[in-house]
């Protein structure tokens, strides 16, 4: 009897071996035939729709520091200095689909990350003036030092007067950092 139940693990092991490791597909924004966005992995032209237009190379790649590939770094933010440094630089190449990448989108509905990507777009088109840390206003004097809970984006809107606040909620899970919204 112990045997079916260990070929069947060893099955399944083998399986998840022939089909690789996970795959990520590029998240695009498009716009609807009705002026709506809509984010998909497939082309938005399979789908009646027009892709939005992306900065303009030469900055997307200055700030990815991709200037051939356009690829991303491997991996994940292991420390709040690499997501600092994910979130600038998504910011300076206005790309919300590497902002999307450091996103928490665990337990996530479809409508409410449409919804996500959208912000996570407006803030990727504001210029970034500043991001300091939010530290949990509940640790007692006497505690060690804990980890900030939130990072405040300083941000301008479009005309770069006007001032937008922003406030990123920090999640460590599985060994990395992650923001949510």
């Amino acid at each position: 009897m112990a045997t079916f139940p260990r070929r069947l693990a060893l099955a399944f092991a083998v399986l998840a071996l022939a089909c690789g490791g996970p795959t990520f597909a590029q998240v695009r924004k498009c716009m609807t035939p009705d002026g709506k966005p809509l984010y998909t992995d497939q082309k938005c032209e399979a789908l009646g729709a027009t892709e939005f237009p992306k900065a303009p190379a030469s900055t997307r790649a200055a700030a990815t520091g991709n200037v051939n590939t356009g690829l991303y770094r491997a991996g994940c933010s292991h420390t709040l200095q690499d997501l600092a440094f994910e979130i600038r630089t998504a910011i300076d190449a206005q790309d919300p689909n590497r902002l999307s990448g450091v996103y928490d989108w665990a337990g996530m509905s479809d409508t409410a990350a449409n919804a996500v990507m959208d912000r996570l777009d407006a803030i990727t088109h504001r210029p970034l003036l500043d991001m300091s840390p939010i530290e949990d206003s509940t640790a007692e004097d006497t505690a060690p030092r804990r980890p900030p809970v939130g990072l405040r984006l300083e941000q301008t809107q479009g005309n770069g007067i006007t001032p937008s606040h922003t406030t990123l909620a920090l999640r460590r899970k599985y060994g990395c950092w992650w923001i949510s919204l």
